[in-house]
């Protein structure tokens, strides 16, 4: 009797063990990434270097999911970037893989530096800074943070800088309005100089060529744009009354009118003894009177520069006003932080006697 020839069966079992294999996938892949993840992974992926070392690696905004891969296996954190890469392309996760500064102990399993890539789980801690905030106010929050003292934050603004955005300020001219608020990554490295730099980096980056052009067709510098954008942020409280605002002191800056803003009044009477309670002090009549180019009810047109940092939503209502022939606004006083607008001096006493009662 002849043998069974060894060749069908060799391919029967392969084709079994095949067809396992896609069953096992097929499960993981109606389950979710994580179970496929799981799969794949196998035995924790370990580095090549002892554990208990820490390494850091800083991924770059746009860095590619392949050179990723290829950073963290220079950096010893993964052993290889075959099944690091093998991982993100059957989870799908490449695109998620989010910029940032990490910290890795060696030793950290392919999964948990996906998780934590994919997470933004970095060593950095954001620095939040508010629309509408003076440099001092920026100083105080570096100084609560740990990054410097305020002189050093005076230093890194005081002195020349390369970025070409802030080039067209007058001579003389702070930095006081060209930087962007936003959250900031910060970490033990950080200086008060590299936030200065990247909140003006940040500017620059949200203030494209089309809206420079916009901003130049309406017959402003990117200097007085910044100045009346951040009178716009310290009057407007609902976001979506800025372009309404911008379009008010716009017609009185067209008519010769001053502009009576509140705030640029309160920038020049700011006591610098008081510190954080005295940056925006509550003004009375005398303060109107004062001999300041910053005091919109004694000098026309706009002040000398910005009075504080304006978000990008108020830059752009400057830029892109509403229609109106509105000159007037007051608040409601209704505690819904919105005001009333009017066209004329009259209709503007009515709603201020309104707002008191009268």
């Amino acid at each position: 009797m002849r043998g069974r020839d060894p060749m069908p069966l060799a391919l029967a079992l392969m084709t079994l063990y095949a067809l396992a294999v896609g069953v096992a996938l097929a499960q993981a892949l109606r389950s979710s990434p994580e179970a496929l993840a799981g799969g794949l992974a196998g035995r924790p992926q370990v580095s090549v270097r002892p554990a208990g070392q820490t390494v850091i690696v800083r991924v770059e905004p746009g860095t590619p999911a392949a050179q990723i891969a290829q950073e963290l296996e220079a950096a010893g954190v993964i052993a290889e970037e075959r099944r690091f890469n093998l991982l993100l392309e059957f989870t799908g996760w490449g695109p998620e893989l989010r910029a940032g500064r990490y910290e890795f102990e060696r030793g950290t399993t392919v999964l948990e530096v996906i998780r934590r890539l994919r997470e933004g789980l970095t060593n950095e801690r954001l620095l939040t800074v508010r629309e509408g905030l003076r440099l001092e106010e920026i100083g105080e929050l570096l100084e609560a943070e740990g990054i410097g003292s305020a002189d050093d934050w005076e230093q890194a603004f005081g002195g020349p800088r390369p970025e070409t955005i802030i080039e067209g300020r007058p001579e003389g001219a702070s930095l006081l309005g060209y930087l962007l608020p936003a959250s900031y990554p910060l970490d033990d490295q950080t200086t008060a100089d590299d936030l200065a730099a990247a909140m003006i980096t940040a500017l620059a980056e949200q203030l494209d060529d089309d809206l420079l052009a916009e901003a130049a067709d309406g017959g402003h510098s990117l200097h007085e744009v910044l100045t009346l954008a951040s009178i716009v942020e310290r009057e407007a409280v609902v976001p979506d009354e800025q372009a309404l605002i911008a379009s008010v002191f716009l017609n009185r800056l067209d008519l010769g009118i001053a502009l009576q803003a509140d705030p640029t009044v309160q920038f020049a009477a700011a006591s610098h003894e008081s510190g954080a309670s005295g940056w925006w002090p509550e003004i009375f009549q005398a303060d109107l009177e004062r001999d300041s180019p910053y005091n919109t009810y004694r000098y026309p047109g706009l002040p000398p520069g910005p009075i504080a940092n304006p978000g990008i939503g108020a830059i752009i209502a400057v830029i892109r006003p509403a229609t109106s022939g509105y000159l007037y606004f007051v608040a409601r006083c209704d505690g819904s932080e919105r005001h009333e607008f009017a066209e004329t001096l009259e209709q503007h006493t009515v709603n201020v006697a309104r707002c008191h009662g009268e």
